[in-house]
């Protein structure tokens, strides 16, 4: 029997390129930095698109092409019901967090209650008290395939590349309100256990 080479299944090491290449690098994505600095990131894509280019316009422009698009998941009245309850959310979530933004001049938001004008950060606590951060990530992946993948012609000028567009931006504005939202809510927590633990050594 042929005595076989064991240097031949020897597992390959690979070892970590301490200084890259720079010809191999690219600069960092917006959706990169929502767990290092998710306000910066929800200010960045305000100063990138107005507002109202997002709620007046696009967003609307992206939820017709959802719609009429018969091959999308939306094609059941269901589906089409379901969307239109997170839309309606979602507007109000894009809302609080440009009023929660350093933008400025602000400009008058159409989607909010005075009450929740007052309080934006409510609103995105009820927003994620609602829907989940797994769900928000699949529900854009279906808004995203119903507004790239319909064949017929696009209402206002509205393209496939217009919606990618809108995605990456609303993409990235729930991350980073995920991600405050996570932090306010450990915060939370954390005091509910010592006020917890103040009234039991006052006891």
């Amino acid at each position: 029997m042929k005595t076989r080479n064991k240097s031949l299944f020897h597992p390959v090491q690979f070892t970590r390129n301490i200084n890259p290449s720079p010809r191999y690098s690219k600069p960092t994505r917006l959706i990169e930095k929502v767990t290092t600095n998710p306000s910066a990131v929800i200010n960045e894509v305000f100063a990138e698109i107005p507002i109202e280019d997002l709620t007046e316009d696009l967003l609307p422009d992206w939820l017709q092409v959802a719609v009429i698009n018969t091959a999308s998941p939306y094609s059941s009245n269901d589906g089409q019901e379901i969307l239109a309850e997170f839309y309606e959310s979602l507007l109000q979530l894009v809302e609080a967090l440009y009023l929660l933004s350093e933008n400025m001049p602000k400009t008058q938001v159409l989607h909010l209650t005075t009450e929740q004008q007052a309080n934006p950060t409510e609103v995105l606590h009820e927003f994620f008290t609602v829907f989940t951060i797994d769900y928000v990530r699949r529900e854009l992946c279906d808004f995203l395939d119903a507004g790239i993948g319909y064949d017929g012609d696009y209402p206002d000028g509205f393209t496939p590349w217009l919606a990618w567009m809108t995605y990456n931006h609303i993409n990235c504005l729930m991350e980073a309100a995920f991600q405050l939202y996570f932090v306010q809510s450990v915060q939370h927590t954390h005091l509910l256990i010592v006020d917890g633990g103040k009234r039991l050594l006052a006891v």
